[in-house]
């Protein structure tokens, strides 16, 4: 009986793969770019910005957003006299370059860049034991936000806080500003724990 081959990849794949990244890790500046960008998604950065940010001259930074606009894995858009440029959610390796980024950097500095300009946040911070693998870890969130903005802010801080406690181990506790006091000024026990069990402090009021 005749046997069937299947071919899983050609030497083109593979030279187009390596070719990619090759494009993505050869420049520090490109690197530096995506050490900013890649955690925070939900924000868009002109050249001007992220010079002020990266301590870059701009025409590097034109250069190699360019570059990465061009692989796909940014966007850009012109607004005015300025082209602003983000992730793409389109690119199809965001997600594990995005992890690989995020993982990489200070835990502190990733989950700022995740709740980074969100509007409504009063506090944030990350509480729990990340040794006992029966409890949860949570993200805690004081504030006025809507369910979308909170959805974006508990997905990006997951890409930092999974690797650290482990995957399902990561919850959401939020609450309105007036709950929270409400909840603090009686000492029930659910809030005084979060307090208590505090990892990192991401936004404080005051």
């Amino acid at each position: 009986m005749r046997k069937s081959t299947i071919t899983v990849s050609s030497h083109q794949d593979e030279t187009n793969v390596s070719e990619l990244l090759a494009e993505l890790f050869s420049s520090r500046v490109r690197a530096a770019v995506l050490a900013l960008l890649l955690p925070r998604p939900h924000l868009a950065f002109s050249l001007t910005d992220l010079s002020r940010r990266l301590e870059l001259p701009v025409s590097s930074l034109q250069h190699e957003c360019y570059k990465l606009a061009r692989l796909g894995l940014l966007r850009d858009e012109k607004m005015g006299n300025a082209r602003f440029y983000c992730p793409d959610p389109r690119w199809p390796l965001l997600e594990p370059l995005t992890a690989l980024t995020v993982r990489d950097m200070p835990l502190e500095e990733a989950l700022a860049g995740a709740i980074e300009r969100v509007v409504g946040i009063g506090e944030a911070w990350v509480a729990g034991n990340v040794s006992a693998a029966a409890e949860p870890v949570y993200l805690v969130v004081v504030g006025g936000l809507d369910v979308e903005q909170l959805d974006g802010v508990f997905d990006r801080a997951r890409v930092a806080l999974d690797p650290l406690a482990g995957t399902g181990r990561v919850e959401l506790a939020y609450f309105r500003p007036e709950d929270w006091e409400a909840r603090v000024a009686v000492n029930e026990p659910f809030a005084a724990k979060l307090v208590a069990d505090t990892l990192v402090v991401l936004r404080a009021t005051g």
